[in-house]
């Protein structure tokens, strides 16, 4: 036996989203349709249309009615409606909504959701016309495209199911490779907690029961990914606050340390305009040099950031990185003493 209608059990959000967006697209037809007629339409009660038509209007869309009948046939209010739609839009609306339409985007062209999106975007360039449209347009121009294409960038089948597979708390089934020649395949089965991007590509932090640690999965290594019915438990320690600050770019792995480094007058001005971490302190020395310190997890990316300064820093502190920088020094001077000696012998074999 089938459940009662008053017996359904609630959707989630996104379809309760999707359902929502296609009901303003109903409305906004010449005859416009009754509550039950929209009950039938999305096999919902009643009364959960009358809480959809609340948040309806909250976006500032009013709606109108008139009598067919018994039953009231409703529509969006016609007067008004262009402006009121258009001041529902800024920038960030706009340009998230093109993204999400694009081609090899995360969301995919035959699912609901990209229908009813595509249907709001024509339905947003009517409203606010073409001279705001291309002045919205233009502003695509001021970002870069590995910037603003991060997440576009991510397999169309792998980040809108992490989203909801991170919202649910499903665990789910990967297939992942290192970016090494010699590395192969891995499965890995993980419980999705955060997305986030980092140097133009977006990353996955997950946990694995089974190894009992934390992940970082850049997306674009994924072979393949599957959302398992299984739920799983975030774990007790995990605190992505933390996990943030004690990074200095991706790396949280390694023990805490303090870092203190001496910028000389050239370099000096770059590091005061900046945060480079959100524990650093800044203090002003002799010569306008600029003294820094941080603390964060030690890791390769801290080393990376000093040595590309170049001759403009010295490192005060820990004892082990400037050991690693004084063996760096030496290795670059021995190297390419060896690369001068054996090109004067080169020269002076066709001088003669």
């Amino acid at each position: 036996m089938g459940q009662k209608r008053s017996q359904k059990q609630p959707k989630g959000r996104n379809e309760r989203m999707i359902r929502i967006l296609q009901i303003i697209c109903d409305l906004d037809r010449i005859r416009g349709f009754t509550i039950k007629e929209l009950a039938a339409r999305y096999d919902e009660l009643p009364q959960t249309i009358k809480r959809d038509f609340k948040v309806i209007a909250a976006t500032g869309l009013h709606l109108e009615s008139d009598k067919d009948g018994r039953e009231k046939r409703w529509r969006i209010e016609v007067k008004n409606t262009l402006t009121k739609l258009s001041s529902l839009l800024d920038v960030s609306h706009y340009l998230a909504l093109k993204l999400a339409m694009e081609p090899g985007s995360s969301i995919a062209n035959d699912s609901p959701l990209f229908a009813t999106l595509e249907d709001l975007a024509i339905k947003i360039g009517n409203s606010i016309g073409p001279a705001r449209q291309a002045e919205l347009d233009g502003i695509e121009s001021a970002f870069f495209e590995y910037d603003k294409r991060a997440y576009k960038k991510t397999q169309p089948d792998v980040l809108w199911p992490l989203v909801c597979a991170i919202r649910d708390r499903k665990l789910c089934r990967v297939t992942y490779r290192a970016p090494r020649d010699e590395a192969k395949d891995k499965i890995h089965e993980v419980l999705p907690l955060k997305l986030f991007t980092y140097d133009g590509a977006v990353y996955l932090m997950c946990h694995s029961p089974k190894l009992g640690h934390q992940m970082k999965l850049n997306l674009q290594r994924l072979r393949s990914l599957k959302v398992l019915k299984r739920h799983g438990r975030v774990p007790r320690d995990f605190n992505p606050k933390e996990l943030e600050t004690a990074a200095f770019g991706l790396v949280a792995d390694g023990p805490l340390t303090t870092y203190r480094l001496r910028f000389d007058k050239n370099v000096a001005p770059y590091i005061r305009e900046r945060t480079w971490h959100s524990s650093q302190k800044l203090r002003d020395l002799p010569d306008h040099d600029v003294e820094i310190e941080f603390r964060c997890a030690a890791s390769y990316e801290v080393a990376n950031w000093v040595q590309s300064w170049g001759d403009g820093v010295e490192v005060l502190a820990p004892a082990s990185l400037r050991r690693q920088q004084q063996e760096l020094g030496q290795w670059l001077i021995d190297k390419y003493r060896d690369q001068a000696r054996k090109a004067g012998r080169r020269s002076a074999r066709v001088t003669r």
